[in-house]
């Protein structure tokens, strides 16, 4: 468990930097250009490769306990 608490509190803090970034963003998406709108798009796809890779893992795991 020990290893645990800070791989979990390293994860809370990336989705907190995420929400301010999210938000950071949000503020200049009027002065955003065409290439900086191609960037979050990148950045979005891979993000939901991982939430996708993740979802698929918990239910996985879900099956094999039953």
């Amino acid at each position: 468990m020990q290893e645990f608490e800070p791989v979990q509190s390293g994860i809370e803090h990336l989705l907190v930097e995420l929400a301010y970034c999210v938000n950071d963003l949000q503020g200049f998406r009027l002065q955003m250009s065409l290439e900086d709108a191609k960037q979050a798009e990148l950045s979005l796809s891979k993000l939901e490769a991982l939430i996708s890779l993740v979802k698929n893992q918990r239910n996985a795991f879900r099956l094999a306990a039953v």
